[in-house]
């Protein structure tokens, strides 16, 4: 038999402005409140249906004809319209298939060895600083992790300055797409684009066709350079001449744009926040650091991460892991559904947003003991894979394709440099975190960088 969602007490414009005021407040709420799905009524549009169970999240991520994932919509098509984390059916399944060998195998060890190197010039430039001189820590993530995804991804190093360039750009983006009151507004109501963000848009675009322009000529010039990639943009080239595909319009440039920023923007973060929590936790800091040390040894003579160093690494993984359940950069998935549509006991409206709060999920007591607690030893025992409200990376077809990239870059950042360095965070740095596409802080997050003694 058939149920109908429940719905909260309080009248449905009211918590859907909640929402969009204050979504992590508002989610945490619902969560507590409600164990399986709640649905609230929006005027003007259908229903918003928050999914609490983590096994009903899980059954909308695995049924894609049935909830599909939310195409580009308003600003956010000034950067990309069709690119992989947008598209959904018949096209989705032809950019995974063209995109799947850049991001297996011997790609995910060049990934892994190219952000050791990366790791490794950054530290050099840390033993340089001033004492006691302040950084962005966000910056100097966003720094390393987009020149290492540039390269990988597109056979390009984009630099230091572009990077720092990209940085800012991302700043507006997630200024323009930060959740409010208006995000849940009727359908009717017009949107209105604020023109610095236009600039960004049009500066993310102009950079994926320069890199694309510039690839282009290379495998035009070198039969070999051709045969050899196996990064996604050769692939995406070498595509054209396939009978089999039939690309929309832009769509390299769509796919370059998208992964310029998703290449790199949730591992930027996921950095970040971890660091941020290590400097507030020495014993958990201290055994990440005592680890890195006897795998790479100090100072300029340490040993350069590598691929082959990520499995002796486990007390950074586990930190790591441990801070993507606290501050999921994907702090939600979001799908509509297609239809009407049963999930578990409950009928789903057709049209209905279905969001599935990794946020609130994975700090709800019902599956993790002390859930506000950064406590990485949980992940001694469990398996990250078994425990079904985690999944920081989603799951299903549409599960994030950069997942072992992330993972295998991420522990051997975190080592190499709380390995060499006192990281200090202010304590009060995360208090003020945005809910844009992804988790964000709203300003820098300063930090003071010393070698240890």
């Amino acid at each position: 038999m058939q149920h109908r969602i429940p719905q909260p007490p309080e009248a449905g414009l009211l918590n859907a402005v909640r929402f969009g005021t204050d979504p992590f407040r508002f989610l945490e709420g619902v969560q507590a409140r409600f164990d399986s799905i709640v649905a609230v009524p929006i005027p003007g549009r259908a229903p918003l249906v928050v999914v609490t169970d983590p096994d009903l999240a899980h059954d909308v991520l695995a049924r894609p004809p049935a909830f599909r994932r939310v195409a580009a919509q308003g600003s956010a098509r000034l950067i990309a319209e069709n690119g992989i984390v947008q598209s959904d059916g018949d096209l989705w399944r032809q950019q995974r298939g063209i995109m799947r060998p850049a991001f297996t195998g011997a790609q995910i060890r060049e990934y892994a060895n190219t952000v050791g190197e990366r790791a490794a010039e950054l530290a050099a430039e840390w033993r340089a600083l001033d004492a006691g001189e302040e950084r962005n820590l966000h910056r100097e993530m966003t720094t390393l992790t987009i020149r290492v995804a540039s390269e990988i991804l597109l056979g390009e190093d984009i630099g230091r300055e572009r990077a720092a360039r990209f940085h800012e750009w991302m700043a507006i983006a997630g200024r323009e797409f930060e959740f409010s009151p208006t995000t849940v507004s009727p359908e009717w109501l017009p949107d209105r684009t604020d023109p610095e963000f236009r600039e960004a848009a049009e500066g993310i675009r102009g950079l994926a066709a320069e890199i694309i322009e510039r690839r282009r000529e290379e495998l035009a010039g070198s039969d070999a350079a051709a045969e050899d990639a196996r990064d996604m943009l050769t692939l995406l080239i070498g595509a054209e001449d396939d009978p089999d595909v039939e690309y929309e319009p832009n769509q390299i440039r769509d796919e370059v744009a998208t992964f310029l920023i998703a290449g790199h923007e949730t591992t930027a973060l996921s950095l970040t926040y971890t660091l941020s929590l290590l400097s507030w936790h020495s014993e958990t800091r201290e055994a990440v650091r005592e680890e890195a040390r006897d795998v790479f040894g100090t100072g300029e003579d340490a040993t350069t991460p590598g691929y082959e160093h990520v499995e002796e690494l486990s007390a950074a993984d586990r930190a790591y892991r441990e801070a993507l359940r606290l501050y999921p950069p994907a702090w939600a998935t979001f799908r509509q559904a297609t239809g009407e549509v049963r999930l578990g006991n409950y009928r789903v409206e057709a049209g209905s947003a279905i969001v599935l709060p990794q946020y609130s999920i994975q700090r709800d007591g019902r599956y993790f003991e002390n859930p506000r607690t950064f406590d990485p030893s949980r992940w001694e025992e469990l398996s990250p894979n078994s425990v079904p409200a985690y999944f920081p990376f989603a799951s299903g077809p549409h599960a994030c394709i950069g997942r072992n990239f992330a993972l295998s870059g991420a522990t051997l950042t975190l080592a190499r440099l709380t390995g060499e360095f006192d990281i200090d965070v202010p304590e009060d740095a995360l208090d003020d975190l945005r809910p844009t596409p992804t988790l964000r802080p709203a300003g820098e997050v300063p930090v003071t960088i010393d070698p240890t003694q």
